[in-house]
């Protein structure tokens, strides 16, 4: 099963749970776009973040570093996480508050 999929992150929904029970072994996280036209450089506190199911985490970084200039508001990350139990993909603002409308874009079971 290869499933390509997205889901949009606001501060009041910012992340996504995934889980093994739904026969989901592994995560690709392709790319996340800003839908609300800022560059993720207006974000320089943003990080994404990728937790297992003992709330270990397991990759974090900010974003602005992976956007490309042509693209300000696209980050590329290309990343792949295995699945045990299960796996949050999360936008974390660090205990600052702005408004952001991320998109991830991401692949599940991609090998």
């Amino acid at each position: 099963m290869r499933k390509e999929d997205r889901v949009l992150l606001t501060p009041t929904g910012n992340k996504v749970h995934l889980h093994a029970r739904d026969d989901i072994r592994s995560v690709r996280v392709d790319r996340l776009v800003s839908e609300n036209e800022l560059t993720f450089a207006h974000y320089p506190a943003l990080s994404l973040s990728i937790v297992d199911e003992a709330d270990l985490v397991l990759w974090s970084e900010e974003l602005y570093p992976y956007a490309l200039p042509e693209t300000p508001s696209e980050a590329i990350i290309g990343r792949t996480f295995a699945v045990w139990e299960s796996l949050t993909i999360e936008i974390d603002t660090h205990g600052e508050s702005f408004d952001f409308s991320i998109r991830v874009y991401y692949t599940l079971n991609p090998d």
